[in-house]
């Protein structure tokens, strides 16, 4: 997860940069973003955040 959250940030980083307007139109909060990454990767180092998989199976029919 901490992989994801460098590559959201380094794509971000060169837009911040080149596309500021389109991504401000689009409701992307430039100042915020940055402690919004920081804030979910000292979520997932602290073990606060994570994922699972899960999986059901349907209980056959009785006829």
């Amino acid at each position: 997860m901490l992989r994801r959250i460098d590559q959201i940030e380094a794509r971000l980083n060169p837009l911040r940069i080149t596309a500021a307007a389109r991504l401000t139109e689009a409701g992307t909060d430039l100042t915020a973003a940055p402690a919004m990454l920081a804030a979910a990767r000292r979520a997932i180092t602290d073990g606060v955040l994570g994922y699972t998989l899960l999986f059901t199976e349907r209980a056959p029919r009785l006829a």
